[in-house]
């Protein structure tokens, strides 16, 4: 399994723009992250970045919301 970073533009306070997901491929992440979120279900904009767990880094993630 890999480790991917989901994201989406935001147009509206409130919608999920990024998560975190555990797959086998970026086509799975995708799929996974579209059935996981009603803001990413309908989305054409996905980017999906898969994290490398070689190096240190952070990964935030912040609802944009109040």
């Amino acid at each position: 399994m890999k480790v991917f970073l989901a994201e989406r533009p935001t147009c509206d306070w409130l919608e999920d723009y990024a998560m975190v997901i555990i797959a086998k491929d970026k086509l799975r992440a995708e799929e996974k992250a579209r059935q996981s979120s009603d803001d990413f279900k309908n989305c054409w904009d996905i980017i999906i970045t898969e994290i490398d767990l070689e190096e240190e880094k952070s990964v935030l993630i912040a609802n944009a919301g109040e």
